[in-house]
């Protein structure tokens, strides 16, 4: 063979080693391509993924904060009415012993147990109902007291108070709830808000 003839043959081999490294080398940035790909749309579904869990997780948080002061808010406006209900009961207290003071007085001390009472605190107007009521007695006025009695015997080791006072303050709870299911029925079954 001659000279010319090896070089157009070592020629021609080198293009066609050329032609199938290339070749090759094409067909393995493809596939690597290819693979890049892959990857890049699997980390995308995974970041969409995460960040979906990642605000579901936020929005759940917020919204549980949300509820809580929603909470804290509806408790420190029960709260408010009902120290503002019981401060409008207790001043219609006067009303009530006003409607009948001799009839009420007269139930009230009905009421009390059979004892010796030794001392008996009264609203100043009833003052000589209860002279009436306990004769043996010692009558105190209280101006704090509406209505009713307050009772010692013994020395004062038995107390009895059948005031206006204290019969609210013992039906208050009671009263209380009945008032804000009256007032705001929605208050006695509240229920979150439904989410859209």
């Amino acid at each position: 063979m001659s000279r010319a003839g090896l070089l157009q043959r070592l020629q021609q081999g080198a293009a066609e080693d050329t032609a199938g490294l290339w070749s090759d080398a094409k067909a393995e940035a493809d596939k690597l391509r290819l693979e890049a790909h892959r990857e890049i749309d699997a980390g995308r579904l995974a970041t969409e993924k995460q960040s979906a869990a990642t605000a579901q997780r936020i929005e759940q948080t917020a919204v549980a904060a949300a509820e809580h002061e929603a909470q804290d808010i509806r408790m420190s406006a029960a709260i408010a009415l009902a120290a503002r209900l019981h401060g409008l009961a207790v001043a219609e207290l006067p009303h009530l012993r006003a409607q009948n003071p001799e009839r009420l007085f007269s139930a009230l001390a009905a009421e009390l147990p059979a004892r010796a009472w030794q001392r008996v605190r009264v609203n100043p107007a009833d003052e000589a109902l209860a002279r009436q009521h306990f004769p043996q007695a010692q009558v105190v006025c209280d101006p704090q007291i509406s209505g009713g009695i307050e009772t010692e015997a013994e020395d004062s080791r038995i107390r009895v108070s059948n005031t206006l006072e204290a019969r609210l303050e013992a039906l208050w709870p009671e009263l209380l709830s009945g008032l804000i299911t009256a007032l705001f029925p929605e208050a006695s079954s509240h229920q979150p808000p439904a989410r859209h």
